[in-house]
């Protein structure tokens, strides 16, 4: 298994429900080298920051009841400034998801994610890249067009998508593009491991990787949705 951080990770999970909690947390510990603090609410949340300032992940429930997640968030963000965050949800709500925009989120989960979406999405968060749902983009454009409307129907709309698509190219390493091209022409993870001298293990952990970046299902649909938004060649 290949371990993103060097040391074992502190993770906090902040969940009303305890058994979400005790799921969560049985699933980070059984995939990674961790250390699971659960909490039930924001003020645990704030005061296991205060013990273990050297969390370096934290996945927060958006709707705690009797709680302002945002000023939770906050406080946590002011606590812990190296860590991680990961937010989850059991609905995607469009407030929600602009919260985690608002927020700068390292990334946003349904819990009806299966859990090799969550593993992918916390390796790659863990790595430095973030995660949000496929629909956020068009959220994000539709929101950016309302704040900044213009007399061009078409220059409001070129704004947002551009900056879509360079934000996106940002989450994604070098190598990570490279392997979504070798995708899109087909190749399968032995035939890239060959053509860019790595292990098929390493293809494998790039394509997961993109895979929950792009909020796809599958190695074609990311290779589509890469082609969509021109991080890679369409040929």
């Amino acid at each position: 298994m290949v371990q993103v951080w060097e040391n074992v990770v502190k993770v906090l999970v902040c969940d009303d429900h305890p058994i979400v909690a005790s799921a969560i947390a049985m699933m980070i510990e059984g995939t990674f080298d961790a250390t699971i603090h659960i909490t039930h609410d924001y003020q645990q949340a704030r005061a296991m920051a205060a013990e273990q300032p050297d969390i370096g992940l934290c996945l927060l429930d958006i709707h705690i009841p009797g709680e302002d997640a945002r000023a939770g968030i906050k406080a946590l963000q002011a606590a812990l400034p190296q860590a991680r965050f990961l937010l989850f949800s059991g609905s995607a709500q469009e407030a929600d998801l602009m919260m985690a925009l608002d927020l700068e989120m390292h990334g946003f989960l349904p819990k009806s994610s299966t859990p090799q979406v969550v593993e992918a999405v916390v390796r790659l968060v863990l790595a430095g890249g973030v995660y949000l749902p496929s629909g956020i983009g068009e959220l994000a454009m539709r929101n950016a067009k309302a704040t900044h409307p213009t007399s061009s129907t078409v220059g409001a709309a070129a704004t947002p998508v551009a900056h879509t698509s360079e934000a996106m190219y940002g989450t994604l390493t070098e190598r990570q593009i490279m392997v979504l091209q070798q995708v899109s022409a087909g190749r399968s993870n032995k035939e890239i491991a060959r053509e860019l001298a790595i292990s098929p293990a390493t293809v494998k952990a790039h394509v997961a990787h993109v895979i929950a970046l792009l909020g796809v299902s599958n190695r074609i649909e990311a290779a589509a949705r890469a082609r969509g938004l021109g991080l890679i060649d369409p040929g």
